[in-house]
């Protein structure tokens, strides 16, 4: 699975093989004075400059430079090493101190945790109690109290880096907490969430969470409990099932003078995230196979967006809100996976009364693709909504089935212009403008989608493991070839770019109902052969076709 992430106008096209590096290093200064803290040269008696530095962050703060030294609107820089742990309790900062991983280096501390304090910028950094010497499973970064105008972004937070031999009783005893927010205008930006157990939980209000990866937990992926918070571009895959929590990819529910489902949650956004409950990888028996998608179920829900959502699950509980008012779910795609066996599900959106009884009223159902509907209350408008059933996906997507995930439309598809413009998102999830034909398509894409985009989800699909190739050379001369495309999208020259991959095509044969192997082959391995087929044949072609 590609990170999601928004270039310009677009968010990364291809729903693919899965990416979970993260280049560590912040974005540049702001104004003011830098500071240095490097573990393997520095001193506890430098003077923070890049020739003395201090030691580590833990004893800049323990020796009182925040606020003293360090002032409103400057910069720490971290050199690669471990940096013990970052505890601020106070302080405020109108211009926010950055810091950060300083140019190509790795930065580790065991947690951070920000009590009743305003003004900081977090960036580069890589989190874990497994950094310690002595491993303890705590929350990996806690912002609570009256916390404000504090940003954690491009960060890599985990447990322990490889969980793979981790039994259930170890995911359930040892999975830490990633990121719990407290507060207000509190921003999560481009981390990376792993091995946890609940991994981003905002209580905060007025924020936003945009960008993350959350990858291989056992709680929740997201959950969103405080007022106006923007989730968004997000992607959550890999749910752990290992005890009877029911975990959900998203979850809130509210809470008032009686308790759980008493109040109200307001103004969230949902938009534009991807939530697949596992990636079918057989190494991981473990993995939830039946995750709830988001599951809002102890309102009231208050004037909510969720637009341009893609959910691939087994449960029945696709989007649900029980106890909803002025409501919109909108040109989402929700999918069952469909695996064999399965004792949950058709994934569905519903809306419902509350579970005390108080009805709903005010919302909205349109331009869905989902695999079910289940609309129990009366205060409900439903319109221009597709159900997908099993024998209707090859008509509809490009490659929904593990590994690819790939829902974008394929030409021809009954979801293209057949929405309403009402309410409709003005892009889609990959910022591509809406409409593009003569009317809003259903689901979270607009086809025809770019052919720039789509030649990204095409490398992406490739393996760098040269075993899927002939040799060497051919698993050069297949990213060759790309890039020749790749330069004739570009100059519009899109006749010879069809040319081009066609002849990829004919690079492609021993496996399944195709033409045998022979000496012309350059791809051979079959599951990249069948993602490689679908990708050109499916969709770069039509892409191009369209775009001429």
């Amino acid at each position: 699975m590609t990170l999601p992430r928004r270039t310009g106008q677009g968010m990364l096209a291809c729903l693919g093989a899965a990416v979970l590096v993260l280049a560590l290093n912040a974005s540049s200064p702001a104004f003011g004075a830098e500071y240095y803290v490097d573990p393997a040269t520095g001193s506890a008696d430098g003077d923070g400059s890049a020739e003395s530095p201090w030691e580590s962050l833990e004893q800049v703060v323990q020796d009182g430079h925040f606020g003293a030294v360090i002032q409103a609107g400057d910069t720490v820089w971290l050199r690669t090493g471990f940096h013990g742990e970052l505890v601020i309790s106070g302080g405020s900062f109108a211009t926010p101190i950055t810091i950060a991983a300083a140019p190509g280096e790795t930065p580790r501390l065991r947690r951070v945790e920000l009590t009743d304090t305003q003004g900081w910028v977090l960036s580069g950094l890589s989190i874990s109690p497994s950094h310690s010497p002595e491993f303890e499973s705590v929350t990996i970064a806690r912002i609570s109290g009256s916390s404000s105008n504090v940003t954690i972004e491009k960060s890599l937070l985990f447990t322990v880096e490889d969980a793979s031999g981790w039994s259930a009783d170890d995911w359930d005893q040892l999975a830490a907490n990633g990121i719990t927010a407290d507060g207000t205008n509190i921003t999560l930006r481009e981390n990376v969430v792993q091995n946890v157990d609940f991994a981003i939980s905002v209580n905060a209000s007025d924020s936003l969470v945009e960008g993350n990866v959350v990858d291989s937990y056992s709680g929740d992926g997201l959950r969103g409990l405080g007022d106006d918070i923007t989730f968004q571009y997000n992607l959550v895959k890999n749910s752990y099932n290992v005890n009877d929590n029911h975990d959900d990819g998203f979850q809130s529910w509210s809470v008032g003078p009686g308790g759980v489902g008493t109040g109200e949650v307001r103004g969230i956004i949902l938009r534009g995230n991807v939530f697949i409950s596992s990636d079918d990888d057989p190494s991981r028996p473990l993995l939830r196979r039946a995750l709830q998608g988001i599951g809002c179920f102890d309102g009231m829900f208050v004037d909510w967006i969720v637009e341009n959502n893609v959910i691939f699950t087994d449960h029945w509980h696709g989007i649900t809100f029980l106890g909803a008012t002025n409501v919109r779910v909108i040109n989402n795609t929700v999918i069952d996976i469909d695996r064999e066996n399965s004792s949950t599900g058709p994934p569905w959106i519903q809306i419902g009364d509350h579970k005390d009884g108080t009805p709903s009223t005010g919302n909205i159902v349109r331009n869905n693709l989902t695999s079910d509907l289940n609309l129990t209350s009366s205060g409900v408008t439903e319109d221009h909504n597709l159900i997908v059933g099993v024998s209707d996906k090859d008509a509809l997507f490009v490659d929904p089935t593990p590994p690819a995930f790939d829902v974008h439309l394929v030409p021809g598809a009954p979801a293209i212009d057949a929405g309403s413009s009402d309410l409709a998102a003005a892009t889609d999830i990959e910022g591509n403008p809406r409409p593009q034909g003569e009317g809003v398509d259903i689901g979270a894409f607009e086809w025809p989608s770019d052919p720039l985009k789509d030649l990204i989800a095409l490398n992406d699909a490739l393996p760098a493991d040269v075993s899927a190739y002939k040799s060497r050379g051919h698993m050069s001369a297949t990213l060759a070839r790309l890039e020749v495309v790749r330069r004739l999208v570009e100059a519009g020259q899109f006749d010879i770019a069809i040319r081009q991959l066609e002849s990829l095509q004919r690079r492609m044969d021993g496996c399944g109902d195709g033409p045998p192997a022979d000496g012309d082959d350059w791809i051979v391995d079959c599951t990249v052969q069948n993602s490689v087929r679908k990708l050109v044949e499916r969709r770069l072609i039509p892409s191009l076709i369209a775009s001429q």
